[in-house]
């Protein structure tokens, strides 16, 4: 689950969980779209979609919010929360 995501920083896991918060941050270097586990700033894991690949997903800050998924990537950390970076769809399950 999410909140135990920083326990595998490093380490290339599948996490799943409910998608409660969404961002596409358009106007920030990047163009990163966020899938947040609780809203922001209260968040304890997020996906991050840079926007190089985020035409991949379509808008995925609609396609995901409110849905149970299950990302497989490597879990880094920034701002000393764990995120997954997803480069590619077939890194993201719809469970529901």
């Amino acid at each position: 689950s999410s909140p135990e995501a920083k326990n595998y920083i490093g380490k290339w896991v599948t996490v799943e969980f409910v998608v409660a918060d969404t961002r596409y941050a358009s106007g920030s270097k990047g163009q990163p779209t966020f899938l947040n586990d609780k809203p922001y700033p209260n968040h304890t894991f997020t996906v991050v979609i840079w926007g190089r690949d985020r035409s991949k997903f379509g808008s995925p800050e609609r396609t995901y919010k409110g849905k149970r998924i299950r990302v497989t990537g490597l879990v880094e950390t920034y701002q000393r929360k764990p995120q997954i970076v997803a480069n590619d769809v077939s890194q993201i399950q719809i469970m529901d």
